[in-house]
């Protein structure tokens, strides 16, 4: 806060503001803590504002050079950077979680006399009433502010993205010398524009030269004024990577009175730089001069000085060219007026009145004509507007953490600038208001207009000569009259980069409007890079390709009017076709933004060649985006003309169940997998018929992961018999996706063709389908003693969280591999694994009754006798082979294994029971009843609202699958809770925030990577609000028991509705070593993907990241893969023989259920060696176990009897007392022969030596 504290007492101030927002103290440490990496999301502003330095008092000229360079300026100057800054270099300086003290203490020393020494204030001034200014104060951040943690965290974000001073005199040095070096540059001769050998030899023309042929001539002079221009001198700079644009007015002379025409004036505006740069190449006070395009315009280059000394630390000067103010007619260049001949740029002699507008190439002269008066309605505008400056930052920052602020036809910071000087005429924001609420206001406003269709303008109708909305509407797709009246400023944005704007600002409305949300964090903090964003991207890999699409769709005039770039010419009728066609199978369709870069002044200009690929977004409306079937107008209708011209040969009469008969669209998908890819098919269709885009070079990344989900193909000659007929279905789609390899086509290049034509949907709806018709049998078994109350699956499979959801079994015995007994199968002894048969694990709750006992031994009694009778109902009434034991009945049907396990809803609260030394019961929780609270309360509730999670979003089983999958290739699956990875992936979707919930596994995964890897565990708590149960008092109660007992709780903290404070699933893994594994490995995996998926190409392997690094581990226990029951789920596993299945009698017998030797071996691994090495395995197919002996192992330890487990006596021991040391050999011996028959071989890679 901005303490007075000549008047207020400060100490009192800070404990009312806490009092104020009830939140611990510590808090306004984790507050500040977030805004520490500011830095990281700062931006150099990308604005195309013209300033002066002031607009000083006495209404000197604001054109006049020496006032603005002048020596008494400096003296008005701070002290200059601060050796603080200094030492940052480019980077922002971190927060420090004293800065709040420091501000406070420096404003004592403003205010008065400083003191001596700290001051200990008494209870009573500690605890008086507070002042009527300070209840004002209060009032006032109550008024203005959301609230004072809000209005803390916006005035420390603004000071840490603004410089420090406002001017700099180490730049003014620059600009003095700059100015005396451009001024005393030596005149040249006329000659022809196309005569160009006058320039110097060390640079080249900065723009593309087509046609060369042009009428004019040129010659170089000193600029007839140089002024210093745009948000340096408005106060709205910001760090690091500040720019100072300086504006150069071309002398009359250089120019012709008809240099509008056909490039004339681009073509001297570059020469006339170019000289400029050599000239300035060779000086001793820039480290160097680059061009660049300014706002990616190729007809726009401005050149880059990097100044030498401290200016260069932190500014970089760019030096834009204009026109002499007045020189050309502003109505020339209306929308609907011609500047560019058809003869000259195609050789083609057309009519004057036929010759097309050229609003883009009017566009392009009128923003450097407009830049000066632009500067002074800005100036104007924040003259007595104190709220402006903070406001502009934090809407800045917004732009650019959503990547709005870059690439062609961007939302800039002048863009924003200008909107709010509309808004301020316009009495939708007041000069009185604060930053948050210009913010808000702004945000406000975009989330509801519409400026493709009604524009808005800052121009006052008082002269014939403004045109009216309407032209610009024809020429332009979104449309912003700035005050002339003659320039569209949104001229070259696209309606995509508008929608998007328009998107992001109702997102952020939302968030501001939920209290329970962090929303600066949300708006300001928190990037949101384009693949994040986006559900299915896709590439047009060679963009000059996108020429012949031009001549295609008959663009030629619009790749004239846009200066020979037939990307920009070509995009709004892609985007026209690409809406069209997805119509409300997508909420939103993105274009992310390019940037040519810098380039020598030596080298020939970037073109659009350079760029590589055309990248779009698709935010999928999840609800239609899968629909195979696209209804069109009724046969007879006008219309279907025009569908079936649309659709072309895709387009088809069908009778539907109502009895019309339409046109119709259907697009091939057999399998859930396939439908998710629909929109694949429908852009490459469109594309090809109406653009000319062959389907060759459009890369589609929606189903990229999919092979990750997909067990490999079965060997063909396999008897694919099944218990269940949805197995048998599935065999069939199988064959068929196998037929179609020859002629069908495939719907994304990523997907692996010798997969199955599924992901696991089907299975899952399979087991669902099973599972609910064996509820439907429990709730109607008769004679049962007690009824069943409640049925509820805890399986992974019941979530929706099995990687590979387990197709249905055979029910008949496997060849050579198991023995029958009786109704059951067992392993055989010496033979291959049987394939591995989970048993879902179902929970039966039975209804009270007073005949239950009250003894945990006897309760566990009569729950046995219920599973036996269970198990002979089932078998009697409905035919089901079950087995039954002491814990559970295992029950086939549908060809899977349910296994049910009996519950009595008093059970837990008889196993806390203990008695004390009194004789006295008392309730008590110990390891018995936390672990079938754990079984039979926790993890049913927990069940059933991430089934209800899939249900409401439809890529949240593929996320989780997906993460799992991860985790477990990471060979970390035994050091982290299972549930621990559901509730991450659901803390994607129901707290997206600043992005909508994921529309696909893929960017669900990539999002679930980034919280794994930015999410501060140590400071903050995860808290999931399943169905919204916690209301505000319970985040804070959360919130602040997380801080006071922080030490005493695990290192990675998540809180549910039903668990609050103990975080019950991650207690007892991961460790913090795990946990940094973790956090690492999420990192780079991170990286690698996002770089995949923006350079994509036909070789990429996407499963790199599923491959996990070797390098750490000290050994590799190799296993035999003929005893790995999940072999076939490994990445890069090809194909799997189907066992072969013999009948037994007829009979249906019970498979071999939760066999897997690989898990048990691991399981006497940890009993054994668990104090000397940690064990790390892929249970989706791995083929070797990774060992990592312990540190503390390895030193020698005193002889005692406890120490001699794994150890031998030291004889290269120098001491007396006999010392132990591991004994590796035997060990590595043990490995071994626990594993006989399943270790293959024993690698040790690395040797750790003997701590003494």
């Amino acid at each position: 806060l901005q303490l007075q504290t000549g008047t207020v007492n400060v100490t009192r101030v800070l404990q009312l503001l806490i009092q104020e927002v009830t939140f611990d103290p510590k808090r306004i440490q984790d507050g500040r803590g977030h805004v520490k990496h500011v830095g990281d999301c700062c931006f150099s502003p990308e604005t195309e504002l013209l300033s002066l330095r002031e607009m000083n008092e006495q209404g000197e000229e604001a054109n006049d050079m020496s006032e603005e360079f002048s020596g008494d300026e400096n003296e008005e100057w701070d002290e200059g950077i601060s050796e603080e800054e200094d030492e940052e270099g480019s980077q922002v300086q971190e927060v420090r979680t004293d800065r709040l003290s420091k501000r406070v203490i420096e404003d004592a020393e403003t205010a008065g006399q400083p003191p001596t020494k700290s001051v200990r204030f008494g209870k009573p001034d500690l605890y008086r009433p507070p002042t009527n200014e300070e209840l004002n104060q209060l009032k006032e951040t109550e008024n203005l502010f959301q609230s004072s943690l809000f209005r803390m965290q916006i005035e420390e974000l603004v000071s840490e993205v603004t410089p420090k001073n406002k001017k700099s005199p180490a730049l003014d040095k620059v600009l003095h010398t700059l100015n005396e070096i451009v001024m005393k540059l030596p005149r040249t001769q006329s000659k022809e524009l196309t005569d160009q050998s006058w320039l110097p030899d060390n640079v080249k023309v900065p723009i593309q030269q087509s046609p060369y042929q042009v009428k004019g001539h040129f010659h170089f002079a000193p600029p007839t004024s140089m002024k210093v221009v745009g948000s340096y001198l408005l106060g709205f700079c910001t760090k690091p990577g500040m720019n100072v644009d300086v504006l150069l007015e071309i002398p009359k002379e250089c120019l012709q009175a008809k240099d509008y025409l056909n490039h004339r004036y681009h073509r001297k505006r570059a020469l006339y730089l170019a000289y400029l740069a050599a000239n300035l190449d060779g000086q001793d006070l820039f480290t160097s001069v680059m061009f660049t395009f300014f706002h990616q315009d190729c007809n726009k280059p401005v050149v880059l000085l990097k100044p030498a000394g401290k200016a260069g630390r932190h500014y970089t000067i760019r030096l834009h060219a204009c026109p002499p103010e007045g020189f050309f007619k502003p109505n020339r260049f209306h929308p609907n007026k011609n500047n560019i001949r058809c003869d000259w740029y195609t050789g083609k002699v057309k009519d004057q009145e036929l010759e097309p507008p050229t609003p883009h190439y009017n566009h392009s002269i009128l923003v450097d004509m407009t830049m000066a008066g632009h500067l002074r309605h800005l100036f104007s505008l924040s003259a007595d507007f104190p709220a402006m400056r903070e406001g502009l930052v934090l809407l800045r920052v917004w732009l650019h953490q959503r990547e709005l602020d870059t690439g062609p036809g961007s939302f800039s910071g002048f863009l924003m600038s200008m909107l709010l000087s509309y808004m301020l005429s316009s009495h939708k924001v007041s000069k009185v208001m604060s930053s948050y609420q210009i913010m808000r206001n702004v945000l406000q406003y975009l989330a509801h207009s519409d400026w493709t269709t009604q524009g808005i303008s800052l121009a006052t109708p008082v002269s014939a000569d403004l045109r009216t909305l309407t032209d610009f509407h024809q020429a332009f797709p979104v449309v912003f009259i700035d005050p002339t009246g003659y320039l569209n400023m949104c001229a070259n944005m696209s309606t995509a980069t508008y929608a998007r704007v328009c998107h992001e600002a109702r997102l952020s409305v939302a968030i501001l409007d939920d209290k329970s949300i962090d929303g600066f964090q949300a708006l300001f903090m928190q990037p949101v890079p384009f693949v994040h964003k986006f559900d299915h991207i896709f590439h047009i890999t060679h963009v000059p390709r996108l020429r012949l699409v031009c001549e295609h769709l008959n663009l030629q005039d619009s790749v004239m009017d846009h200066c020979g770039n037939y990307l920009m010419a070509g995009l709004p009728s892609i985007l026209h076709l690409l809406t069209k066609a997805l119509g409300n199978r997508v909420n939103l369709i993105g274009v992310k933004g390019y940037d040519l870069g810098e380039w020598s002044i030596g080298e020939s200009p970037p073109g659009l060649k350079d760029i590589g690929r055309l990248t779009f977004g698709l935010l999928l409306n999840t609800e239609f985006s899968s629909s195979v079937l696209e209804k069109g107008p009724p046969a007879d209708d006008k219309q279907a003309t025009e569908f079936r011209e649309f659709w072309g040969d895709k387009s088809q009469l069908r009778r539907f169940q109502d009895g019309t008969i339409c046109e119709a669209v259907v697009w091939q998908g057999s399998n859930i997998a396939e439908r998710k890819l629909v929109c694949s098919q429908v852009i490459q269709h469109v594309l090809n018929r109406h653009a000319g885009v062959p389907k060759s070079i459009i890369r589609y990344l929606g189903g990229h992961l999919d092979c990750l989900l997909s067990l490999p193909s079965v060997q063909e000659g396999a008897d694919t018999q099944s218990g269940a007929d949805t197995h048998g279905k599935l065999h069939k789609l199988e064959k068929k996706a196998k037929g179609n390899k020859k002629t069908g086509q495939q719907l994304d290049p990523n997907r692996n063709p010798t997969t199955y034509a599924g992901t696991g949907d089907e299975e899952n709806v399979t087991v669902m389908r099973v599972y609910n018709d064996l509820c439907r049998i429990l709730r109607g078994l008769q004679d049962l003693p007690l009824n069943v109350t409640s049925i509820q699956g805890t399986s992974p499979v019941f979530r929706y969280a099995e990687v590979f959801p387990p197709r249905p079994a055979q029910t008949k015995k496997t060849k050579n591999k198991t023995v029958v007994h009786g109704h059951i199968q067992v392993p055989g002894p010496g033979q291959p694994c049987p394939p591995f048969v989970p048993a879902f694990k179902v929970i039966c709750h039975m209804e009270g009754s007073g005949k239950w006992p009250e003894d945990a031994e006897a309760i566990k009694r009569v729950k046995a006798a219920f599973h036996i009778k269970l198990g002979e109902l089932l078998h009697k009434q409905h035919g089901l082979v079950c087995s039954a034991a002491t814990g559970h009945v295992d029950v086939a049907m549908g060809g899977f294994v349910f296994r049910l396990v009996i519950a009595y809803h008093r059970e837990v609260n008889i196993l806390k029971l203990e008695r004390t030394a009194e004789g006295l019961l008392r309730e008590r929780d110990n390891e018995a009843s936390r672990q079938l609270e754990r079984e039979t309360v926790m993890l049913p509730r927990l069940t059933s609202a991430l089934h209800g999670l899939q249900q409401l979003y439809s890529s949240f089983s593929g996320t989780l699958r997906l993460t799992k999958r991860w985790v477990s290739a990471q060979l970390l699956h035994r050091h982290v809770s299972d549930v621990m990875v559901d509730l991450l992936v659901a803390h994607i979707f129901l707290h997206p925030e600043p992005l909508a919930p994921p529309g696909s596994p893929a960017v669900g995964f990539l999002r679930t990577l980034h919280l794994i890897s930015t999410h501060d565990w140590k400071i903050n708590p995860l808290i999931i609000n399943f169905n919204r149960e916690l209301k505000d008092t319970d985040l804070q109660e959360i919130s602040n028991k997380f801080t006071s007992s922080r030490s005493q709780l695990p290192i990675m903290f998540i809180a549910t509705p039903s668990d609050k404070f103990t975080s019950h699933w991650t207690k007892a893994k991961p460790t913090p070593q795990i946990l940094q594994r973790l956090i690492t490995l999420s990192q780079e995996a991170l990286k690698v993907l996002q770089l995949q998926m923006l350079t994509t190409s036909d070789g990429t392997d996407f499963k790199q990241v599923f491959r996990p690094p070797l390098d750490i581990y000290d050994i590799i226990i190799h296993l035999n893969p003929w005893n790995v029951p999940h072999w076939a789920e490994g990445v890069d596993c090809k194909d799997v023989p189907v066992d072969e299945r013999v009948g037994q009698d007829g009979r249906e017998i019970l498979p071999v259920v939760d066999f897997d030797p690989v898990q048990m071996y691991l399981e006497e691994l940890e009993d054994t060696y668990g104090d000397v090495a940690l064990f790390f395995y892929n249970p989706c197919g791995g083929l070797y176990v990774a060992v990592l002996w312990k540190p503390p192992a390895f030193s020698a330890k005193p002889f005692k009897v406890t120490t001699l487990n794994s150890r031998v006596p030291d004889l290269d021991q120098s001491g007396e007392d006999l010392m132990m040391i591991p004994n590796v050999a035997a060990i590595l011996e043990d490995f071994h022969s626990l594993g006989k028959g399943l270790v293959k071989a024993v690698d040790v890679r690395r040797e750790r030596p003997i701590t003494r």
